[in-house]
């Protein structure tokens, strides 16, 4: 899913409320009638807009709060009142964010700041200017808000509190993230992470990891990303903050998406929804229908997208607070519109070319990437062969340049499919060569990524069993000097000493059979792990295997296809079949690492009992150990079964084994 739908989170959610609503004009009405009485009249004007805010009152909480940042404290009431205002600034924000005002937000905000009218913004800048930038981001003004961030981070933090600095470097990565300084903002996220880290209340920590997981995975960093979903976890926090787990979730599941993992993606995005639901906030459900909507148009379950969009209809604010919502929510809906007409209605056709012609207009980001897409897929399946043509190449540049390449094999075999329907081979050709290429890549960085996945887990298990020895050694050193210090204290008295001796032996000697014991377990679960991961390198093998069987079958299929086509002049039908899982010579070579690393002595010992041994006759017998069948192997090589058999005849010739040995049992030893 794109960049643009990752990071909504607000570092500090407070869930609003309910309350009389008072005008921006009512404010005199709460002044206090002296200075000594400031301090106080401030903690009340915070107290009663917290109130009305977790009540769901936002104008009157908009009002309350507009009033408390317009005080002028002085002598002993500047630095109290001052923490009182520099709270409310960004509750503010969120007020207009949860009340779907973000552009009336970000106008009050940038008019507050330019116009420097408030003893606030005058003497802390800094503050003001977060704010104002979270403001002006969650409405989309990113030039404004990315110059606004630059110069806050470049103030002083003197006189700043540590709450006050995790807010600053929470906003900086979300806003840095958002324009595509990913390296800035895994720079802020990891300062604001360490500073909460460090607090009392650790609550927010959840929209702090949650960033970090996308922001990780953005720069490849699959292990970082993975980490810090099972540091969130372990916090224990996502239960008493739905919210911010559910934006972590989402982020995991466009994690899990990047390597195509689909089972992992619904497994996360139903646990986001679960959070949502337990949130009660709208833009929650808003994120999760979204990824939603856009998995139900990618597997063609149109009415649930139906569906999906009609719940984000309901959820959106006013299509004049330039929520981006409603762009996707546009965008989808002509997508939905041009497959129910199934290329009989003129004007869902056109309003897919304007919305073409639209996104040719604007800057290419990952968002117009997944609706060309989309649209190209939906075009092509009522018949639209030359707009989907054109909506897939309006993306090819973009996607090739940023290395999507879970988008680029998507999109280059549409093409490859495309392009000989309307009888171009050449561009079929090259097409289909490049998604084969991407299609390589994109199992590249899914393998990483999974075995990203199991060290992570692992290395936390080994963490926590290097914990529980180092705790038992400790105890072991306890016990020991409590013992060294009463031999030390009754060594006059010999047979008390003997007797004491004696005693610490035994415990010693309990204490190391303990440990032993504790050793052997820690080895039979090192062991454990250590068969699951060849079952799991096995299982890839094999995958590799009857990946290579099916080709060899559709390879047969187009050779009879072939002859037929020859003598009937129907040479497109073949090209039609073609499959966009090209397979290279390289293969053989893949095959044997990791074959290799499953069974390292396998090769060397076959080698020293065999020297005449071929490269082929290695690759049966590597085969043959996986315990394939003769058709399996037959299917695999691209052989006859009888040549199969022909090769195992002649191995078995090689190794001079008896008619009671069979090769499987054989090729086991190893």
């Amino acid at each position: 899913m794109s960049k643009t739908t990752t990071l909504l989170l607000v570092f500090c959610l407070i869930l609003s409320g309910c309350g009389n609503h008072k005008s921006h004009s009512d404010q005199s009405a709460l002044r206090p009638d002296s200075l000594s009485e400031l301090h106080s009249h401030a903690q009340q004007l915070f107290d009663k807009a917290r109130e009305l805010q977790k009540s769901g009152d936002y104008p009157a909480a908009i009002s309350a709060y507009q009033q408390l940042i317009s005080l002028e404290p002085t002598g002993e009431d500047i630095k109290p009142v001052a923490n009182l205002i520099d709270e409310g600034f960004l509750q503010l924000v969120y007020c207009y964010i949860f009340s779907g005002q973000r552009k009336d937000g970000a106008d009050y905000f940038s008019s507050v700041y330019k116009e420097n009218k408030f003893w606030f913004v005058r003497n802390y800048p800094r503050s003001a200017e977060i704010s104002t930038a979270y403001s002006l981001y969650e409405a989309t003004r990113l030039d404004e808000a990315v110059a606004l961030i630059d110069r806050a981070l470049s103030r002083p933090e003197e006189g700043r509190e540590k709450e006050q600095l995790y807010v600053d470097n929470g906003v900086a990565s979300v806003i840095y993230n958002q324009t595509g300084e990913i390296r800035k903002a895994i720079a802020c996220g990891e300062r604001s992470l360490e500073i909460i880290r460090t607090l009392e209340d650790q609550s927010k920590i959840v929209f702090v990891l949650g960033n970090l997981i996308y922001q990780y995975q953005q720069v490849g960093e699959f292990e970082e990303a993975l980490a810090a979903y099972d540091a969130l976890l372990a916090t224990g926090e996502g239960e008493k903050n739905p919210y911010g787990l559910c934006a972590a979730e989402t982020n995991v599941v466009q994690l899990y998406d990047e390597w195509g993992l689909e089972e992992e993606v619904m497994t996360h995005l139903d646990k986001a929804r679960d959070a949502a639901r337990l949130s009660g906030v709208p833009d929650a459900f808003l994120r999760v229908d979204n990824l939603s909507a856009y998995y139900a148009l990618q597997s063609k379950e149109y009415e649930k997208a139906a569906t999906l969009l009609d719940s984000m209809q309901v959820r959106m604010p006013d299509r004049s607070q330039n929520s981006f919502y409603h762009e996707f929510y546009d965008n989808y809906t002509c997508i939905l519109a041009v497959n129910e007409t199934k290329g009989k209605d003129g004007k869902a056709i056109a309003a897919a070319r304007r919305l073409i012609g639209e996104l040719k207009n604007k800057p290419l980001n990952n968002l117009s990437v997944l609706t060309y897409r989309l649209l190209g897929d939906v075009l092509a399946e009522v018949g639209e062969t030359e707009a989907a043509i054109e909506a897939y190449l309006a993306c090819g540049d973009y996607i090739q340049k940023n290395q999507l390449v879970n988008q680029q094999r998507l999109v280059y075999y549409a093409l490859g499919e495309l392009y000989a329907e309307t009888k171009r081979p050449a561009e079929s050709s090259r097409y289909l060569l490049m998604a084969h290429q991407a299609n390589q890549l994109f199992t590249e960085r899914r393998n990483a990524g999974l075995i990203s996945q199991f060290r992570v887990k692992y290395e936390t298990k080994e963490k926590e069993q290097d914990n529980r020895l180092l705790r038992a050694e400790l105890q072991l050193r306890e016990r020991s000097l409590r013992h060294y210090i009463l031999i030390g204290v009754l060594s006059i008295l010999l047979c008390v000493v003997f007797m004491l001796w004696l005693t610490m032996r035994h415990r010693t000697l309990s204490l190391r059979h303990e440990a032993s014991l504790r050793q052997h377990e820690l080895d039979k679960i090192r062991h454990r792990e250590s068969l699951r991961q060849i079952e799991e390198k096995e299982a890839q093998l094999r995958q590799m295997l009857t990946e290579r069987q099916k080709l060899n079958r559709k390879n047969e299929e187009l050779r009879i296809q072939i002859e037929t086509a020859e003598a009937q002049h129907t040479m497109q039908e073949v090209i039609n079949s073609l499959s966009p899982c090209l397979l290279t010579a390289d293969e053989e070579q893949e095959f044997r690492r990791q074959f290799c690393l499953l069974y390292p002595s396998f090769l060397s010992g076959l080698r020293e009992i065999c020297p005449a041994v071929t490269r082929n006759d290695e690759l049966l017998a590597m085969l043959i150990r996986l315990n394939l069948s003769s058709e399996e192997i037959a299917l695999a090589l691209g052989n006859h079964k009888a040549s199969v058999n022909t090769s195992r005849f002649r191995l078995r010739k090689k190794l001079g084994l008896d008619k009671d040995v069979s090769l499987e049992e054989f090729m086991s030893r190893f």
